[in-house]
């Protein structure tokens, strides 16, 4: 079990500090870190292992505010994500994680890749400024 608890620590500081230090969006870095860490905490649980993590930074358009995207890859593909606990029940150590992304995210769901991969995605608001060194050639 102590290797799955470092593969999940490792991304959720790896994911904090590139919203932190290498995006500059220091405000966001909590909420973006508990989700990885939920993420990746499921696909090492649930999903067979886990298969990649990515983010991708999505700058505003004239229909979207600046968001950031979070893809999180399994080994199994049929092994599709569900609440799985009822919100109103007495607290419990699991049930409760994607229930925790759905109130820190603008939405989350997943797809198939390929035969032998799912990949869980996230989108996470940022503030409207939040990018201003990011400028479009």
């Amino acid at each position: 079990m102590l290797g799955r608890d470092r593969v999940v620590v490792h991304a959720r500081h790896r994911a904090a500090s590139w919203v932190r230090e290498g995006w500059r969006l220091p405000e966001a870095a909590f909420q973006i870190e508990s989700v990885v860490g939920e993420l990746c905490a499921n696909a090492l649980r649930h999903g067979g292992g886990l298969a990649s993590f990515d983010l991708i930074l999505c700058e505003a358009t004239a229909y979207c505010p600046p968001s950031l995207r979070i893809l999180v890859g399994d080994y199994l593909p049929h092994a599709h994500p569900r609440m799985s606990c009822d919100p109103n029940a007495e607290l419990g150590e699991h049930g409760r994680g994607l229930l925790m992304v759905t109130a820190l995210t603008a939405g989350w769901g997943w797809h198939r890749i390929g035969a032998d991969l799912k990949q869980v995605w996230c989108k996470v608001i940022l503030p409207l400024d939040a990018l201003p060194w990011l400028v479009r050639s």
